[in-house]
């Protein structure tokens, strides 16, 4: 049997007003949200979530005792890469929604497969083995001795979270996607600006 639970909206007194600082998940901007309003569980009295409102963009913004916000940002974290292939920015923007929603082992899965994507792009024949992609990106001048670098911390961290047990991190997300980012803008960002400015 399902157990409906009983909450109800109650002011917060004055005294008793707190205020966040929050991105907001309607607007973007980083601001310092106060709260008046409080949802509380009626049988026991405790306090489940805030409402805080945004200064910014006047939105209502539920922050939970565990400090998760609702409703979660659609925002996608990190920049646009413009001048990308259909497919290659569909799984960029993959990579990012996983991280916005904390799908950590999901953008570092994706990421992989996105990095064969780009080497087919730039002419490598599919099917073949991830190693073989890079190979094909280096050896082709796709990426730079600088990058290669990168490349590997990817490769490692790809294959600690495919052929081992274990949660993957936040911070072994964010490297590859800010790496990815890089790679995507060097590959089709800049060379597209650069035709541009000859034009």
């Amino acid at each position: 049997m399902i157990e409906i639970k009983e909450w109800t909206w109650e002011p917060i007194r004055k005294r008793d007003m707190a205020s966040k600082t929050i991105t907001c998940p309607y607007c973007g901007v980083r601001v310092q949200a106060g709260s008046t309003t409080r949802i509380v569980d009626t049988v026991t009295g405790a306090i489940k979530y805030q409402i805080h409102k945004c200064p910014e963009c006047f939105m209502p913004v539920i922050i939970g005792l565990d400090g998760k916000i609702i409703p979660q940002s659609q925002l996608l974290p990190y920049e646009d890469v413009r001048f990308l292939p259909a497919n290659v920015e569909k799984l960029y923007n993959e990579c990012r929604k996983c991280f916005l929603n904390e799908c950590y082992h999901s953008v570092i899965m994706v990421s992989r497969t996105l990095l064969m994507y780009i080497a087919v792009d730039k002419g490598a024949d599919a099917g073949k083995t991830f190693a073989e992609y890079i190979n094909y990106l280096e050896t082709n001048g796709f990426i730079g001795s600088q990058n290669k670098a990168w490349v590997d911390k990817i490769r490692k961290i790809g294959n600690k979270y495919t052929h081992e047990m274990g949660m993957a991190t936040q911070e072994d997300a964010d490297k590859v996607i800010v790496f990815i980012k890089q790679l995507l803008g060097n590959l089709y960002e800049m060379p597209h600006l650069a035709e541009e400015e000859e034009a």
